[in-house]
């Protein structure tokens, strides 16, 4: 006999590792999954012959429980370099009309680039104690760092360190990696990411990312294309039924926990009866969105084998990054979006396309008439937003999350990577194992 019977609704990577957990400790566990594929965020598409990764397209070698997960499903081989530089990955930033190459993984090489002034490169003596500091807290456990929650990212850099290091370095970092605004992250927990993820190499796997959650979702019972719409509690408050939609039919399913692993912003959707924890905690859970598209250009000139470009908040620009590289049939792919303060998702793929490709034949001249084809892709849930007085919410939330059978897991319970994702779905695991 099992030792448990538990339904994980959402088969991103933080549902899928809570599942593996508990069926590593004898549980019989089903995922059901939305979409008609598992991996959330970190999935691989094909595109033209090409293999892209529209979400996640790296890991941090400071995921501690991503690599360890690695290990253990005997994958190591499968992991590989994300760049060619040893540690993070080199690119560009446009300054009154000319591109800055830097390491923006690398905070030493600022002493010496040219992007900015010297003031400014610097002032990244005063940012390293920080740095060093928040290296040592817990990644995984945000909530418990002590400090202030009460600044943004962008006050703390003006008031601290450098207004201009922040305008060139850190806004557009976070801007193309998460798609966030000056306001979406509070100093506290850019701190916290920046301690731990600076100065790490970066993989990820032969084939793109998507790789991950296929291997772990193939030793799991997982249904795809099965939409939950409602989940209850037994009137004794010991089981679960969930409700859900596939093929049309409507279905359910008993179980003596649930895993609820959707987006944050999601969550008091689906539930009958939220306890007041739920009540107030989910509605501070919100996401960035971000809409890309992806070109694939024919041109011959060697120079434009491979590139990356970010563009500033305070530049004349609408992109916010601009990279490509020449694939092996020689034709170019390349990917670009719009500033996170741009982007409007209800702009057509037409419209869309159209404001990008002028921005990007405006940076790279040669690109103009060569562009063949493009794909618009886009995020409704990109990263969750960690602005002052998140973290503060969320430690109240832990501290009495009133779980039972109900149970939670996402990045919006760590950080915005796919890392905590994963993280959150095993810490949500050991709490079902605990209390039952």
């Amino acid at each position: 006999m099992p030792a448990g019977e538990a339904i994980v609704v959402g088969g991103g990577l933080a549902g899928l590792t809570a599942a593996y957990r508990l069926q590593q400790a004898g549980w019989k566990v089903r995922v059901l999954e939305a979409n008609p594929h598992v991996g959330g965020r970190v999935i691989t598409i094909q595109w033209r012959g090409y293999s892209i990764d529209p979400g996640a397209e790296f890991v941090s070698g400071a995921e501690t429980y991503l690599l360890g997960m690695v290990r253990h499903l005997g994958i190591q081989e499968q992991l590989i370099r994300y760049s060619q530089e040893q540690v993070g990955f080199e690119v560009g930033v446009m300054r009154g009309g000319r591109v800055y190459r830097i390491n923006f993984m690398a905070p030493w090489q600022f002493l010496t680039w040219r992007g900015v002034s010297l003031p400014a490169r610097l002032s990244i003596l005063k940012l390293l104690p920080y740095l060093i500091r928040y290296r040592r807290y817990d990644l995984y456990h945000p909530e418990t760092v002590p400090g202030d929650d009460t600044q943004t990212m962008e006050q703390f850099f003006y008031q601290k360190i450098s207004g201009e290091l922040f305008e060139y370095w850190v806004e557009p970092t976070m801007d193309v990696f998460c798609g966030y605004t000056a306001d979406d992250l509070s100093a506290k927990m850019m701190l916290l990411l920046f301690g731990n993820y600076l100065g790490t190499p970066l993989y990820t796997f032969v084939g793109g990312l998507g790789f991950f959650p296929e291997t772990l979702a193939s030793s799991l019972d997982v249904q795809t294309g099965a939409r939950v719409t409602r989940i209850t509690l037994a009137p004794d408050q010991r089981g679960v039924r969930v409700y859900y939609k596939q093929d049309g039919q409507v279905a359910s399913l008993d179980s003596d926990a649930v895993v609820v692993a959707v987006p944050g912003d999601s969550v008091l959707d689906l539930l009958d009866e939220p306890r007041p924890a739920w009540r107030a905690f989910f509605p501070k859970v919100r996401y960035t969105r971000v809409g890309i598209v992806y070109h694939l250009i024919e041109h011959n000139d060697p120079q434009l084998d491979r590139g990356g470009i970010m563009f500033p908040r305070r530049e004349p620009w609408k992109l916010s990054a601009l990279g490509w590289k020449r694939q092996p049939d020689g034709r170019i792919l390349a990917m670009s979006d719009l500033k996170a303060s741009l982007y409007d998702p209800q702009m057509s793929d037409q419209q869309l396309r159209q404001v990008i490709t002028e921005e990007v034949t405006r940076a790279v001249p040669a690109f103009a008439g060569r562009i063949v084809d493009q794909m618009v892709f886009r995020w409704s849930h990109k990263v969750p937003a960690m602005p002052p007085g998140y973290l503060s919410a969320l430690k109240m939330f832990k501290e009495n999350p009133q779980e039972g059978p109900v149970y939670f897991c996402g990045d919006y319970l760590i950080a915005g990577s796919t890392g905590a994702a994963l993280a959150s779905g095993w810490q949500a695991a050991e709490r079902v194992l605990r209390a039952m």
